[in-house]
């Protein structure tokens, strides 16, 4: 699944002087806390950012590789990556990557399907251990977590 995510990092500096976007207290506390891994991919600024104009268009063509693209559910934990991007295409008057209606939560999913009361369930796939597979609050590693939920997932014993 790693060689098919698409992970875009976008420039802080250009989303606050351009775009006028803000930081609050508690998100830098919370990337404060992150481990220094995370913090380094997606948190620190680096040579690698794009501007989110580049990033969205990015993210517009990966997604055409994928059969009925356009048409498919977008899972996402909670709904906050669809605000940000709602807000950040509005703010550049540009069509919608993926429309409202198509965005799904994956917590009421893996709920529903387990049986399960906190969003998060067993994965029961030969091999797969989140401890040993995923870092915590890496996007890709988080995005492959709950991939793995929704297709293999089964109620915590």
């Amino acid at each position: 699944m790693r060689d098919t995510a698409f992970f875009a990092k976008f420039s802080i500096n250009d989303q606050v002087e351009r775009l006028k976007r803000t930081m609050t207290r508690s998100s830098l506390s919370w990337w404060g806390k992150q481990c220094d891994i995370v913090k380094e991919k997606s948190f620190k600024p680096s040579a690698n950012d794009i501007i989110i104009d580049d990033g969205i268009e990015a993210m517009r063509q990966w997604s055409k590789q994928f059969p009925l693209h356009d048409k498919c559910w977008v899972f996402a934990r909670g709904n906050l990556d669809q605000l940000v991007l709602d807000s950040i295409e509005e703010k550049l008057e540009i069509e919608p990557v993926f429309f409202f209606s198509r965005w799904r939560d994956v917590r009421t999913a893996v709920d529903l399907m387990t049986g399960s009361t906190t969003g998060y369930c067993d994965v029961d796939y030969e091999g797969f251990n989140p401890a040993h597979h995923i870092i915590k609050h890496d996007p890709v590693d988080d995005a492959i977590y709950d991939a793995m939920q929704l297709l293999y997932g089964v109620n915590k014993e």
